[in-house]
């Protein structure tokens, strides 16, 4: 009897191990790259986050081996993407996950891409004249709407604003400026500063603006990106003095929540464009499938004292 109990048990053993490494064993494996803008902004550090939770979570789902290879240039090196593209042909990735920086310049390298039979999705915003398999993109007319909409809540009867924009502007700024020309209304604008997309020039943007405001008439300021939220404050104005609202924002904001300086962030879910496009991917690679819409637009968010902490802590899990 024990020795039957015992060869059942040996058996079962066998079959439990048999059984084991057949649920382990690899269906199939796929290489995809995820090119970012600026892999030292934190923006695309928290995209390739979600990037990284899909693939892992999708192979453990289909046992498939999902490799991604994060290839967004740093900018301060001298990287770009078409390195980051010619990169990717050397890996024989079969797709990849991009956010165009400089259309005119990266057309060539995603065209040979695609005529590789390379599956592409685009993230933030789309390459036009081509056709990926999906874009996964911001809703920036929106975003400059909410901005419009937060701005006016802090506004004094009546009360213009200033718009601080970049000199070589593109479609994304475009659209959120004509989003916040709506929802504020011509009245509203007392004037719109442009300056070089970087801390210092937006600084000095905004101080000569303060400088020239002799009647002062700007009651408010809207940054249609966060460039004067990534160093240190330096605004010409104390702590809860003027309202100010900031479109596109990564952790250095929340130093000037927390002092006063800036009211409202409108934020978009960089986590979940990461996520959202891998997903697209293994579902064509993986199970042929096809997303329903070729185009999805993904929603910005309003954060202000409210939802700050909520907020805080995302930022705390996307950059650990």
């Amino acid at each position: 009897m024990l020795f039957r109990i015992s060869l059942f048990s040996l058996v079962a053993l066998c079959l439990g191990a048999s059984l084991h490494g057949q649920n382990r064993e690899i269906l199939a494996e796929y290489k995809i790259g995820i090119i970012g803008r600026d892999q030292e902004d934190a923006i695309y550090q928290a995209t390739h986050l979600g990037a990284q939770t899909a693939a892992r979570e999708l192979s453990a789902k289909y046992s498939i081996d999902v490799e991604l290879l994060v290839l967004t240039p740093n900018k301060e090196q001298g990287g770009n993407q078409e390195t980051s593209m010619a990169e990717l042909f050397i890996e024989d990735a079969d797709g990849f996950i991009i956010s165009p920086a400089n259309p005119n310049v990266i057309r060539p390298s995603v065209l040979f891409a695609m005529e590789q039979g390379q599956e592409i999705v685009y993230f933030e915003r789309e390459l036009n004249g081509t056709k990926p398999l999906a874009a996964i993109l911001a809703d920036e007319n929106k975003a400059g709407k909410l901005a419009g909409e937060a701005i006016l809540k802090e506004l004094p009867t009546k009360g213009r604003v200033a718009i601080l924009t970049s000199k070589t502007s593109d479609v994304a700024l475009t659209q959120r400026l004509e989003g916040l020309r709506s929802a504020l209304g011509f009245r509203r604008i007392e004037s719109v500063i442009t300056c070089e997309p970087d801390y210092m020039s937006a600084i000095q943007a905004i101080r000569a603006a303060e400088e020239g405001d002799r009647n002062d008439l700007i009651k408010g300021w809207v940054f249609l990106d966060d460039w004067p939220l990534l160093g240190l404050p330096a605004f010409p104005w104390k702590p809860n003095e003027l309202p100010a609202v900031a479109i596109q924002s990564s952790p250095s904001a929340f130093i000037y929540i927390d002092q006063e300086y800036v009211d409202t962030l409108v934020v978009h879910p960089y986590y979940d464009w990461g996520y959202l496009t891998v997903e697209t991917l293994i579902n064509k690679l993986h199970l042929e499938k096809v997303p329903e819409s070729p185009v999805i637009i993904t929603e910005p968010r309003v954060v202000d004292w409210r939802n700050i902490d909520s907020y805080r802590e995302s930022w705390k899990e996307w950059l650990k």
